[in-house]
This record gives structure tokens, C-alpha cells and sequence, in this order.
């Protein structure tokens, strides 16, 4: 079982990534290829975020939530 969180950030991840593919894209249809360059580091950077995030998901016991039971009063 895996952290709905961590699939939850691999998504705003994902999503994060498409937009700043389509900004370097901009950027070098435009010849700005400093702001690309700059861009292509951020998305260096959340390929690499992404990738951490994938294997922690993948690991079988990741995510293992503590269940925590009270004994009723009287019950032996």
C-alpha cells in the first residue's frame, strides 16, 4: 500500500514538468536561450524530484500506516 500523498505529488509533478517543457519550447521558438537553459535546469531538477518520488511509491512497504486499537472497558 503506498502514501495516496506521494501518487498525489508524482501527479503535481507531472503536471509541473508539461508546463515547463511547453516554457523551454516557448523560449526557443522565441531564441531566448538563456531563459531555456534556465528553464531546462528546473526541469532537470523535477525529473530528478520524480524520479525519488517513483521509487519511494514502488517500494513495497513505503507507506505502512499504524493502526492503533483500544481495548474496550470490560472486554478480557
Amino acid at each position: 500500500m503506498t502514501d495516496p500523498r506521494l501518487e498525489d505529488h508524482l501527479v503535481g509533478l507531472e503536471l509541473q514538468l508539461v508546463e515547463l517543457v511547453e516554457q523551454r519550447e516557448r523560449a526557443e521558438v522565441q531564441r531566448r536561450p538563456r531563459d531555456a537553459a534556465r528553464i531546462q535546469a528546473d526541469i532537470d531538477a523535477l525529473q530528478e524530484e520524480m524520479a525519488r518520488t517513483a521509487e519511494t511509491v514502488a517500494k513495497p512497504d513505503a507507506y505502512a500506516p499504524e493502526f492503533h486499537y483500544v481495548e474496550e472497558a470490560g472486554a478480557a
